[in-house]
């Protein structure tokens, strides 16, 4: 499913007959989905990167600057598992290993790591089961959009246009509230700002908020021992 499809399914899902949304904002707001479900649910991503010599070797296939190491193990296939301590370190040619453990020359060291999902014309790593759920998080975000254009209307209006107004603004935020729940139902992640509130279904966040994981430091496998 590439980006147009996820365009054509968020059009059905925010629905703007007044053409209040341009492309530029929708294509904001499936941006925003793709960060927010990488960082609920980041892609799990291996790969084998033969070590050159010295503490520094490049970094895996598939790495991306938000991305963050799991674990590294060297040598590889030893029981239990030997895992040494390896991070990310950006360089003026980009992102490379560096390994606090001593790697053999041409030794292979296996790395795990976490990184944000693509959704592009030609690239979409969401999978099929959370395409949906994606959808509605970025149409969430849209309909808060337009309650909140309604709104400001409304200060403007009169009489039966002030009353249509606040109608479709209430409708357009309760939309936005039940795309976001549909969203974080189908993922099987706690909406965090309803659990703040207590499990309130009356409580959600104006706009989502993007966070990653927490690790520290951000790029630093710390732990020895069993992945």
């Amino acid at each position: 499913m590439a980006l147009a499809d996820f365009q054509a399914l968020l059009s059905d899902l925010a629905r703007d007959q007044a053409s209040v949304l341009t492309v530029d904002t929708r294509a904001r707001a499936l941006e925003a989905a793709r960060l927010q479900y990488s960082a609920d649910l980041p892609r799990r991503l291996m790969g084998d990167v033969t070590w050159p010599g010295g503490s520094l070797a490049p970094a895996p296939e598939g790495w991306t600057d938000g991305a963050w190491i799991q674990s590294a193990e060297y040598p590889i296939g030893r029981d239990p598992i030997a895992v040494i301590d390896v991070s990310a370190y950006l360089s003026p040619t980009g992102w490379q290993l560096m390994a606090a453990d001593q790697v053999a020359v041409g030794g292979v060291v296996r790395v795990k790591f976490m990184a944000e999902h693509a959704l592009s014309a030609t690239e979409d790593t969401i999978p099929a089961r959370h395409r949906l759920p994606v959808a509605q998080y970025a149409a969430h975000l849209l309909c808060h959009q337009l309650a909140t254009h309604y709104s400001a209307q409304r200060e403007n209006s009169f009489g039966s246009d002030a009353s249509m107004t606040e109608t479709r603004a209430r409708e357009f935020a309760a939309r936005a509230r039940e795309l976001r729940s549909a969203y974080y139902a189908g993922v099987g992640v706690s909406d965090p700002f309803t659990s703040a509130a207590g499990g309130s279904s009356g409580s959600t966040a104006a706009a989502g908020v993007v966070t990653w994981p927490s690790r520290n430091p951000r790029h630093r496998l710390v732990q020895r021992g069993g992945l």
